[in-house]
């Protein structure tokens, strides 16, 4: 497994006794606000999703643990066994530290290319979150364009496509290891 310091991360799939505490980060306002559907999601909503989920092979959900402790959730979408490409998505929780994002999404993209076995893993980012935009630049996707998509008002929602492909993320990933690696204040108070 991944190590941060001395700290351990791991991915796991998502099960019926994670969904209140995922639910619960989807709902954190400064999470939803920078999704493609924004509305509050319901115990029963969650719940139907997720087991409508459960029986599709194209969707694989985690949730990312350090420590021990679960700090968010990562998916992998649209799975296409032939060409090895699928979507991804996360969020962490809203009490993770800052700064953890990167800790997370290398053991998430070290997951999607060496078990799942991907070729490339592609993700929209909303052009109002600047943050995760600046995280896919770090983590070695390149920007494929912008589009636009609609909400159920007809509201434009602006997104860039990115893509990553696996010999970027081989030549990429011994930096990001090594940025990981450095002790911070972040990864002091897990």
């Amino acid at each position: 497994m991944p190590q941060v310091a001395s700290t351990t991360v791991s991915l796991r799939a998502m099960t019926k006794t994670d969904l209140d505490a995922v639910r619960q980060w989807r709902n954190a306002p400064e999470t939803r606000e920078k999704m493609f559907t924004t509305h509050e999601i319901t115990p029963d909503e969650h719940a139907a999703w997720f087991e409508r989920v459960q029986l599709d092979k194209t969707k694989r959900f985690y949730v990312v643990s350090i420590e021990g402790k679960d700090i968010g959730m990562v998916s992998f979408t649209d799975i296409n066994q032939d060409s090895g490409c699928a979507e991804w998505g996360f969020y962490k929780a809203p009490n993770a530290p800052a700064g953890i994002g990167l800790v997370m999404l290398h053991a998430a993209l070290n997951h999607a290319f060496d078990t799942l076995s991907l070729k490339q893993v592609t993700s929209r980012v909303l052009t109002i979150n600047p943050k995760v935009l600046h995280l896919h630049n770090k983590l070695g996707f390149t920007q494929i364009g912008e589009a636009i998509a609609y909400d159920s008002d007809e509201n434009a929602i602006t997104y860039v496509d990115f893509a990553l492909t696996i010999n970027t993320w081989h030549s990429q990933e011994p930096s990001i290891r090594e940025q990981r690696l450095v002790p911070s204040q972040q990864s002091k108070t897990l």
